[in-house]
């Protein structure tokens, strides 16, 4: 589920203690029997994992201002993952060039998303 909830092989999450949102309020998606999702309204960005049984947030570590801060320490479902997700931290990286016109369009980039 939460590979299609993110739209990504992984969906890194942290337990969320003492959570305070401080911009806008979350949307929330049942997207099972079992947990909801939260999500920004205006972006779309998933922010949560919810369960319906108990008060624990799962927050997703990509949206926190400093991931750094929140670094996975336990993989949950594992076994349902694609089987190449094992090797992505060992593909090549791209020559130079392609790094530093990927660096360049970034530098480009002015996101909408934290407001």
């Amino acid at each position: 589920m939460c590979q299609r909830a993110f739209g990504a092989f992984y969906a890194p999450l942290v337990i969320a203690n003492g959570l305070e949102w401080t911009r806008g309020t979350r949307q929330l998606f049942a997207s099972s029997n079992v947990s909801q999702r939260g999500f920004c309204a205006a972006c779309g960005t998933p922010l949560s994992l919810e369960n319906f049984d108990d008060d624990q947030i799962e927050i997703a570590t990509g949206t926190l201002d400093d991931p750094e801060l929140a670094p996975p320490t336990l993989q949950i479902n594992h076994r349902y993952a694609p089987s190449f997700t094992d090797d992505v931290g060992k593909l090549p990286e791209p020559d130079r060039e392609t790094v530093a016109d990927n660096d360049a369009w970034n530098a480009k980039v002015i996101s909408y998303q934290k407001r």
